[in-house]
Protein backbone atom coordinates (compact mmCIF):
# COMPACT_ATOMS: atom_id res chain seq x y z
CA UNK A 1 0.00 0.00 0.00
CA UNK A 2 1.25 3.51 -0.91
CA UNK A 3 2.62 5.43 1.87
CA UNK A 4 3.29 1.98 4.26
CA UNK A 5 6.78 0.68 4.53
CA UNK A 6 8.38 -2.22 5.51
CA UNK A 7 11.08 -1.51 8.15
CA UNK A 8 14.17 -3.79 8.47
CA UNK A 9 16.00 -2.23 11.35
CA UNK A 10 18.70 -3.51 14.16
CA UNK A 11 20.21 -1.26 16.41
CA UNK A 12 23.55 -1.48 16.77
CA UNK A 13 28.00 -1.83 15.02
CA UNK A 14 37.21 2.30 13.74
CA UNK A 15 37.73 2.55 10.83
CA UNK A 16 39.94 0.23 8.71
CA UNK A 17 43.20 0.64 10.18
CA UNK A 18 43.74 -2.47 11.23
CA UNK A 19 46.00 -4.39 9.08
CA UNK A 20 48.22 -1.46 8.67
CA UNK A 21 47.40 1.36 5.54
CA UNK A 22 45.74 -1.02 3.46
CA UNK A 23 42.78 -1.13 5.53
CA UNK A 24 42.85 2.13 5.89
CA UNK A 25 42.28 3.08 2.12
CA UNK A 26 39.42 0.45 2.13
CA UNK A 27 37.69 2.46 5.00
CA UNK A 28 37.48 5.41 2.82
CA UNK A 29 36.07 3.33 -0.23
CA UNK A 30 33.67 1.74 1.66
CA UNK A 31 32.76 5.68 2.68
CA UNK A 32 32.69 6.31 -0.86
CA UNK A 33 30.77 3.64 -2.32
CA UNK A 34 27.75 3.00 0.02
CA UNK A 35 26.48 6.46 1.66
CA UNK A 36 24.32 4.19 3.79
CA UNK A 37 26.33 1.49 6.43
CA UNK A 38 24.45 -1.01 8.32
CA UNK A 39 24.42 -2.71 11.98
CA UNK A 40 24.36 -6.40 12.36
CA UNK A 41 26.06 -6.80 15.75
CA UNK A 42 24.36 -5.75 18.80
CA UNK A 43 27.46 -4.98 21.09
CA UNK A 44 28.06 -1.07 21.70
CA UNK A 45 30.50 0.21 24.48
CA UNK A 46 27.92 2.90 25.18
CA UNK A 47 24.18 3.67 25.06
CA UNK A 48 25.53 6.91 23.59
CA UNK A 49 27.58 5.03 20.94
CA UNK A 50 27.00 5.05 16.87
CA UNK A 51 26.91 1.86 15.24
CA UNK A 52 28.12 1.06 11.17
CA UNK A 53 28.43 -1.81 9.19
CA UNK A 54 28.61 -3.07 5.73
CA UNK A 55 28.21 -6.76 4.03
CA UNK A 56 31.02 -7.09 1.40
CA UNK A 57 30.28 -10.24 0.66
CA UNK A 58 26.72 -9.64 0.07
CA UNK A 59 27.38 -6.20 -2.05
CA UNK A 60 30.78 -6.91 -4.20
CA UNK A 61 29.57 -9.86 -6.49
CA UNK A 62 25.76 -8.49 -6.82
CA UNK A 63 24.54 -7.78 -10.21
CA UNK A 64 23.80 -4.53 -8.68
CA UNK A 65 27.10 -3.50 -7.45
CA UNK A 66 28.43 -4.42 -10.96
CA UNK A 67 25.82 -1.96 -12.87
CA UNK A 68 27.16 0.81 -10.29
CA UNK A 69 30.77 0.45 -11.27
CA UNK A 70 29.82 0.29 -15.06
CA UNK A 71 26.79 3.22 -14.42
CA UNK A 72 30.29 5.39 -12.77
CA UNK A 73 33.16 5.40 -14.31
CA UNK A 74 35.28 7.26 -11.16
CA UNK A 75 33.92 4.29 -8.85
CA UNK A 76 34.64 1.69 -11.24
CA UNK A 77 38.38 2.94 -11.58
CA UNK A 78 38.90 3.43 -7.36
CA UNK A 79 37.26 -0.49 -6.96
CA UNK A 80 39.25 -1.86 -9.79
CA UNK A 81 42.57 -0.01 -8.35
CA UNK A 82 42.09 -0.44 -4.36
CA UNK A 83 41.27 -4.53 -5.69
CA UNK A 84 44.40 -4.86 -7.65
CA UNK A 85 46.58 -2.88 -4.91
CA UNK A 86 49.91 -5.53 -4.81
CA UNK A 87 49.77 -4.83 -1.37
CA UNK A 88 46.40 -6.03 -0.32
CA UNK A 89 46.64 -9.00 -3.06
CA UNK A 90 49.11 -10.20 -1.40
CA UNK A 91 48.16 -9.54 2.41
CA UNK A 92 44.81 -11.56 1.18
CA UNK A 93 47.28 -14.28 -0.10
CA UNK A 94 49.13 -14.41 2.69
CA UNK A 95 46.60 -14.88 5.28
CA UNK A 96 44.06 -16.86 2.92
CA UNK A 97 41.58 -14.34 3.63
CA UNK A 98 39.44 -12.30 0.69
CA UNK A 99 37.56 -9.19 1.02
CA UNK A 100 34.97 -10.41 -1.10
CA UNK A 101 34.07 -13.35 1.21
CA UNK A 102 34.14 -10.85 4.39
CA UNK A 103 30.73 -11.14 6.16
CA UNK A 104 31.02 -8.15 7.89
CA UNK A 105 32.81 -4.97 8.44
CA UNK A 106 32.03 -2.93 11.05
CA UNK A 107 32.97 0.45 13.15
CA UNK A 108 31.70 1.58 16.21
CA UNK A 109 31.82 4.97 17.92
CA UNK A 110 31.47 5.68 21.39
CA UNK A 111 29.98 8.52 22.91
CA UNK A 112 29.57 9.51 19.61
CA UNK A 113 28.24 13.64 19.52
CA UNK A 114 31.35 14.43 21.81
CA UNK A 115 33.62 12.49 20.21
CA UNK A 116 32.66 14.23 17.06
CA UNK A 117 32.39 17.57 18.31
CA UNK A 118 35.63 17.06 20.39
CA UNK A 119 37.72 15.17 17.34
CA UNK A 120 41.23 16.68 16.76
CA UNK A 121 41.28 18.32 13.10
CA UNK A 122 44.97 19.00 13.76
CA UNK A 123 48.41 18.01 14.82
CA UNK A 124 47.24 20.86 17.72
CA UNK A 125 44.44 18.89 18.19
CA UNK A 126 42.20 17.78 21.49
CA UNK A 127 44.09 14.07 21.35
CA UNK A 128 42.34 13.87 24.57
CA UNK A 129 38.95 13.39 23.10
CA UNK A 130 40.11 10.27 20.92
CA UNK A 131 42.04 8.52 24.24
CA UNK A 132 38.59 8.64 25.79
CA UNK A 133 36.05 7.64 22.93
CA UNK A 134 35.59 3.41 22.45
CA UNK A 135 36.20 3.36 18.64
CA UNK A 136 35.76 -0.21 17.58
CA UNK A 137 36.45 -1.97 14.32
CA UNK A 138 35.25 -5.18 13.43
CA UNK A 139 35.74 -7.28 10.59
CA UNK A 140 34.58 -10.64 10.10
CA UNK A 141 35.70 -12.91 7.19
CA UNK A 142 35.06 -16.51 5.96
CA UNK A 143 37.98 -18.46 6.40
CA UNK A 144 40.44 -19.70 9.46
CA UNK A 145 43.36 -17.72 10.53
CA UNK A 146 44.89 -19.68 13.31
CA UNK A 147 46.51 -16.80 15.96
CA UNK A 148 49.32 -19.03 16.29
CA UNK A 149 50.48 -18.40 13.20
CA UNK A 150 49.02 -14.85 12.75
CA UNK A 151 52.14 -12.77 13.73
CA UNK A 152 53.98 -15.09 11.43
CA UNK A 153 51.63 -14.38 8.45
CA UNK A 154 51.88 -10.58 8.97
CA UNK A 155 55.51 -10.40 9.68
CA UNK A 156 56.57 -12.19 6.47
CA UNK A 157 53.82 -9.46 4.45
CA UNK A 158 54.93 -6.44 6.42
CA UNK A 159 58.60 -7.56 5.54
CA UNK A 160 57.57 -7.42 1.87
CA UNK A 161 58.61 -4.66 -0.65
CA UNK A 162 57.19 -1.27 -0.52
CA UNK A 163 57.59 -1.21 -3.94
CA UNK A 164 57.20 -3.46 -6.67
CA UNK A 165 60.06 -4.26 -8.92
CA UNK A 166 58.51 -2.40 -12.53
CA UNK A 167 57.98 0.72 -10.06
CA UNK A 168 61.45 1.14 -9.31
CA UNK A 169 62.49 0.66 -13.04
CA UNK A 170 60.02 3.32 -13.23
CA UNK A 171 61.62 5.46 -10.80
CA UNK A 172 65.09 5.21 -12.12
CA UNK A 173 64.27 6.18 -15.56
CA UNK A 174 62.90 9.16 -13.56
CA UNK A 175 65.76 12.02 -13.58
CA UNK A 176 63.83 14.16 -10.95
CA UNK A 177 64.68 10.76 -8.52
CA UNK A 178 68.04 10.50 -7.03
CA UNK A 179 69.60 7.20 -7.76
CA UNK A 180 70.59 6.30 -3.63
CA UNK A 181 66.86 7.33 -2.85
CA UNK A 182 66.04 4.84 -5.48
CA UNK A 183 68.17 2.62 -3.91
CA UNK A 184 66.83 3.07 -0.83
CA UNK A 185 62.92 2.53 -1.94
CA UNK A 186 63.89 -0.78 -3.88
CA UNK A 187 64.64 -2.25 -0.55
CA UNK A 188 62.19 -0.43 1.81
CA UNK A 189 59.87 -2.99 3.40
CA UNK A 190 56.11 -2.42 3.80
CA UNK A 191 56.24 -1.63 7.54
CA UNK A 192 59.54 -1.39 9.86
CA UNK A 193 59.88 -4.13 12.15
CA UNK A 194 60.45 -2.18 15.03
CA UNK A 195 57.10 0.16 14.43
CA UNK A 196 55.05 -3.98 14.85
CA UNK A 197 57.62 -5.78 16.97
CA UNK A 198 55.75 -5.88 19.77
CA UNK A 199 52.69 -7.44 17.95
CA UNK A 200 55.03 -10.87 18.33
CA UNK A 201 53.89 -11.02 22.12
CA UNK A 202 49.79 -12.29 22.21
CA UNK A 203 47.62 -13.20 25.04
CA UNK A 204 45.03 -15.51 25.50
CA UNK A 205 41.53 -15.10 27.29
CA UNK A 206 39.37 -17.60 26.97
CA UNK A 207 38.76 -18.21 22.89
CA UNK A 208 39.59 -14.76 22.10
CA UNK A 209 43.58 -14.23 21.33
CA UNK A 210 44.78 -10.60 21.80
CA UNK A 211 47.99 -8.69 20.02
CA UNK A 212 49.06 -5.04 21.21
CA UNK A 213 49.50 -2.71 18.12
CA UNK A 214 51.71 0.32 18.00
CA UNK A 215 49.92 3.73 16.92
CA UNK A 216 53.10 4.53 15.34
CA UNK A 217 52.64 1.20 12.74
CA UNK A 218 48.97 2.66 11.87
CA UNK A 219 49.25 6.12 11.82
CA UNK A 220 53.05 8.26 11.93
CA UNK A 221 51.34 11.33 11.80
CA UNK A 222 50.28 10.96 15.70
CA UNK A 223 52.48 13.25 18.31
CA UNK A 224 54.62 11.00 19.98
CA UNK A 225 52.64 12.04 23.60
CA UNK A 226 49.12 10.52 21.91
CA UNK A 227 51.80 7.22 20.71
CA UNK A 228 52.73 6.89 24.24
CA UNK A 229 49.02 7.44 25.45
CA UNK A 230 46.98 5.90 23.31
CA UNK A 231 47.06 1.73 23.08
CA UNK A 232 45.16 -0.28 20.58
CA UNK A 233 44.31 -4.07 20.97
CA UNK A 234 43.77 -6.25 18.00
CA UNK A 235 41.79 -9.66 19.12
CA UNK A 236 41.00 -12.24 17.06
CA UNK A 237 38.87 -15.48 17.18
CA UNK A 238 38.45 -18.63 15.46
CA UNK A 239 34.80 -20.47 15.46
CA UNK A 240 33.57 -22.79 12.50
CA UNK A 241 35.59 -21.16 9.23
CA UNK A 242 35.11 -17.87 10.46
CA UNK A 243 37.91 -15.72 11.86
CA UNK A 244 36.42 -12.25 13.71
CA UNK A 245 39.32 -9.72 14.12
CA UNK A 246 38.17 -6.73 16.52
CA UNK A 247 40.74 -3.48 16.84
CA UNK A 248 40.13 -1.20 19.59
CA UNK A 249 41.17 -0.54 22.66
CA UNK A 250 41.79 -3.56 25.15
CA UNK A 251 38.73 -3.07 26.91
CA UNK A 252 36.31 -2.53 23.97
CA UNK A 253 37.95 -5.65 22.33
CA UNK A 254 37.46 -7.57 25.19
CA UNK A 255 33.67 -6.23 25.77
CA UNK A 256 32.96 -7.29 22.31
CA UNK A 257 33.96 -10.58 22.42
CA UNK A 258 32.48 -11.57 25.76
CA UNK A 259 29.00 -10.13 24.20
CA UNK A 260 29.66 -12.64 21.02
CA UNK A 261 30.24 -15.11 23.92
CA UNK A 262 27.07 -14.53 25.59
CA UNK A 263 25.23 -13.88 22.17
CA UNK A 264 26.40 -17.49 21.15
CA UNK A 265 24.94 -19.17 24.18
CA UNK A 266 21.69 -17.82 24.33
CA UNK A 267 20.62 -18.18 21.06
CA UNK A 268 22.11 -18.59 17.32
CA UNK A 269 22.75 -15.02 15.09
CA UNK A 270 20.18 -13.99 13.13
CA UNK A 271 20.15 -13.51 9.77
CA UNK A 272 19.38 -10.26 8.10
CA UNK A 273 19.46 -9.46 4.53
CA UNK A 274 20.23 -5.79 5.07
CA UNK A 275 23.60 -5.25 3.39
CA UNK A 276 23.97 -2.14 5.18
CA UNK A 277 22.90 -0.25 8.03
CA UNK A 278 23.59 2.26 10.81
CA UNK A 279 22.55 3.46 14.30
CA UNK A 280 23.64 7.59 15.53
CA UNK A 281 22.55 8.47 18.46
CA UNK A 282 21.67 12.37 18.91
CA UNK A 283 21.57 14.54 21.40
CA UNK A 284 19.62 18.28 21.41
CA UNK A 285 22.26 20.04 23.96
CA UNK A 286 25.08 18.89 21.87
CA UNK A 287 23.44 19.68 18.21
CA UNK A 288 23.11 23.49 20.06
CA UNK A 289 26.63 22.97 20.80
CA UNK A 290 27.31 22.18 17.38
CA UNK A 291 25.12 24.90 15.86
CA UNK A 292 27.09 27.83 17.54
CA UNK A 293 30.32 26.41 17.44
CA UNK A 294 32.68 27.65 14.17
CA UNK A 295 31.91 24.69 12.27
CA UNK A 296 28.15 25.77 11.70
CA UNK A 297 27.06 29.01 10.44
CA UNK A 298 23.25 29.91 9.47
CA UNK A 299 24.41 28.92 5.54
CA UNK A 300 25.55 25.90 6.86
CA UNK A 301 23.88 22.59 7.26
CA UNK A 302 22.22 23.09 10.94
CA UNK A 303 21.06 26.76 10.15
CA UNK A 304 18.61 25.93 7.46
CA UNK A 305 17.61 22.26 9.71
CA UNK A 306 16.99 24.33 13.00
CA UNK A 307 14.85 27.44 11.14
CA UNK A 308 12.83 24.58 9.01
CA UNK A 309 11.99 22.00 11.97
CA UNK A 310 12.64 24.27 15.16
CA UNK A 311 12.51 22.45 18.44
CA UNK A 312 11.91 19.12 16.73
CA UNK A 313 15.12 19.06 15.45
CA UNK A 314 16.58 18.97 19.17
CA UNK A 315 13.71 15.79 20.18
CA UNK A 316 15.63 13.24 17.68
CA UNK A 317 16.75 10.85 19.72
CA UNK A 318 18.15 8.46 17.26
CA UNK A 319 18.62 8.47 13.19
CA UNK A 320 19.18 4.97 11.94
CA UNK A 321 18.78 2.43 8.85
CA UNK A 322 18.65 -0.62 6.72
CA UNK A 323 19.37 -1.07 3.21
CA UNK A 324 19.11 -3.74 0.90
CA UNK A 325 19.13 -4.67 -2.92
CA UNK A 326 16.32 -6.63 -4.62
CA UNK A 327 14.35 -6.35 -7.80
CA UNK A 328 17.30 -4.61 -9.52
CA UNK A 329 17.19 -1.36 -6.83
CA UNK A 330 18.65 -0.70 -3.81
CA UNK A 331 15.90 0.23 -0.84
CA UNK A 332 17.03 1.98 2.10
CA UNK A 333 14.79 2.34 5.06
CA UNK A 334 15.22 5.35 8.00
CA UNK A 335 13.93 5.85 11.04
CA UNK A 336 14.20 8.97 13.27
CA UNK A 337 13.09 8.20 16.65
CA UNK A 338 11.94 11.51 18.46
CA UNK A 339 11.50 12.39 22.18
CA UNK A 340 7.72 12.84 21.68
CA UNK A 341 4.49 12.51 19.40
CA UNK A 342 4.68 15.75 18.51
CA UNK A 343 8.34 16.61 17.42
CA UNK A 344 8.13 13.51 15.34
CA UNK A 345 4.43 15.01 13.39
CA UNK A 346 6.53 18.39 13.29
CA UNK A 347 9.33 16.31 11.08
CA UNK A 348 6.84 14.81 9.25
CA UNK A 349 4.86 17.44 8.04
CA UNK A 350 7.96 19.45 7.32
CA UNK A 351 9.84 16.26 5.02
CA UNK A 352 6.29 15.63 3.49
CA UNK A 353 6.06 19.37 2.53
CA UNK A 354 9.61 19.72 1.04
CA UNK A 355 9.37 16.56 -0.86
CA UNK A 356 6.17 17.78 -2.62
CA UNK A 357 8.06 21.26 -3.25
CA UNK A 358 11.06 19.14 -4.80
CA UNK A 359 8.71 17.25 -6.77
CA UNK A 360 6.63 20.06 -8.12
CA UNK A 361 9.69 22.20 -9.46
CA UNK A 362 10.94 19.12 -10.45
CA UNK A 363 7.71 18.55 -12.79
CA UNK A 364 7.41 21.93 -13.75
CA UNK A 365 10.92 22.15 -15.30
CA UNK A 366 9.77 19.25 -17.26
CA UNK A 367 7.07 20.60 -18.53
CA UNK A 368 8.75 23.58 -19.78
CA UNK A 369 11.22 21.74 -21.51
CA UNK A 370 10.98 17.73 -21.81
CA UNK A 371 14.42 17.54 -22.69
CA UNK A 372 15.60 18.95 -19.19
CA UNK A 373 17.21 16.14 -16.97
CA UNK A 374 16.91 17.06 -13.61
CA UNK A 375 19.29 16.00 -10.95
CA UNK A 376 16.66 14.11 -9.32
CA UNK A 377 14.44 12.06 -11.81
CA UNK A 378 10.72 12.26 -11.08
CA UNK A 379 10.51 8.67 -10.56
CA UNK A 380 13.15 8.36 -8.21
CA UNK A 381 11.45 11.31 -6.34
CA UNK A 382 7.80 9.53 -6.38
CA UNK A 383 9.25 6.33 -5.07
CA UNK A 384 10.12 7.88 -1.48
CA UNK A 385 7.45 7.19 1.15
CA UNK A 386 7.36 9.01 3.89
CA UNK A 387 4.93 7.75 7.35
CA UNK A 388 4.37 9.36 10.76
CA UNK A 389 3.92 6.63 13.56
CA UNK A 390 4.11 7.38 17.23
CA UNK A 391 7.26 8.36 17.82
CA UNK A 392 9.23 8.06 14.62
CA UNK A 393 9.18 9.04 11.39
CA UNK A 394 9.40 6.28 8.97
CA UNK A 395 11.33 6.92 5.33
CA UNK A 396 11.42 4.53 2.45
CA UNK A 397 13.94 5.42 -0.37
CA UNK A 398 14.56 3.30 -3.76
CA UNK A 399 17.19 3.68 -6.41
CA UNK A 400 18.65 2.36 -9.37
CA UNK A 401 22.09 2.45 -10.15
CA UNK A 402 22.06 5.61 -12.25
CA UNK A 403 19.70 7.10 -9.86
CA UNK A 404 22.26 7.13 -6.77
CA UNK A 405 24.24 10.12 -7.88
CA UNK A 406 23.17 11.02 -11.50
CA UNK A 407 24.96 14.14 -11.80
CA UNK A 408 28.32 11.54 -11.90
CA UNK A 409 26.74 9.08 -14.00
CA UNK A 410 28.30 7.81 -17.14
CA UNK A 411 31.50 10.16 -16.47
CA UNK A 412 33.65 7.76 -16.94
CA UNK A 413 37.29 7.87 -15.94
CA UNK A 414 40.06 8.02 -16.74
Amino acid sequence: MPGEIELHHRSDPIELRSLVFIMKNLSIWFIGCFSWISVFASWKPDEKAAVFSVKPDQVLGSPYFQEVLNTYGLIGFGYTTIMNDHHLVDLQKEMGVQLNKTSEVSFIVGNFLETMVNFPVSTSGNYQALSDSSLTFILRSKGEVSPDTFFEKFDRWASGPAFRKSDIERFRKDARIEPDKIDEMATRPRIKKKDYAEMEKSEKIGETTLFSIPVNALDKTFPKSVIDEIKITLGMKVDKGTTTFALGSRKSVLGFFENENKEAAVSPSLQSDDFASFSVPLDGQLLKQMESSKLSDPNGPLGPLATSLGQAMYQIKEVSGGAKLYGGRAHLDLVISCQDVESAQSIWSVAQASLGMVQLNVLREQMRDPRTKPLLPLSFLNAIKLKHQGNNVLAHIEALPAELMPWAANKKFP
